[in-house]
């Protein structure tokens, strides 16, 4: 079991680019959409968690943009068998958040937080990434998948 926060950062780090990656397929852009997206949206998005004190805070401003005029209609898209981009975010970072509790189930409540949070900012990086760059998620892919 790795103790230490890089060592439990850099075990997850494949997988989070992996379903980072796949988030962004199951949302099946049109060509270049990803570009103008990653640009904005996921741009903010990454600042935000970058700020967030916790995945609650982060889960909330999820919901204002799913809510707000401007930005609805990218946070409620579909991504595949969940209903919005909002609530696939949403579940990934619970994942994350049971991954690191997992990892460091003999640390406090504050430093496994603390984690998730860096780890959370780490995805959402990795999801900034894949939008842009979801017009070459295919043509440009190691064996497995990423």
């Amino acid at each position: 079991m790795a103790t230490n926060e890089q060592e439990i950062l850099h075990g997850l780090q494949d997988d989070m680019v992996l379903r980072a990656e796949n988030l962004v397929r199951s949302l099946r852009l049109s060509k270049d959409q990803g570009v103008v997206l990653g640009k904005t949206q996921a741009s903010k998005a990454l600042e935000v968690v970058q700020s967030a004190g916790s995945l609650s805070v982060f889960v909330n401003w999820l919901r204002y943009q799913a809510g707000r005029e401007g930005s609805a209609e990218f946070w409620t898209k579909p991504t595949g068998s969940r209903p919005t981009l909002a609530q696939a975010l949403t579940d990934e970072l619970k994942w994350l958040q049971g991954q690191i509790a997992q990892r460091m189930s003999t640390a406090s409540k504050a430093d496994q937080q603390r984690v998730t949070m860096r780890a959370a900012t780490r995805f959402m990086g990795y999801f900034r990434r894949a939008l842009i760059g979801a017009d070459h998620l295919e043509q440009i892919a190691l064996e497995k998948g990423g």
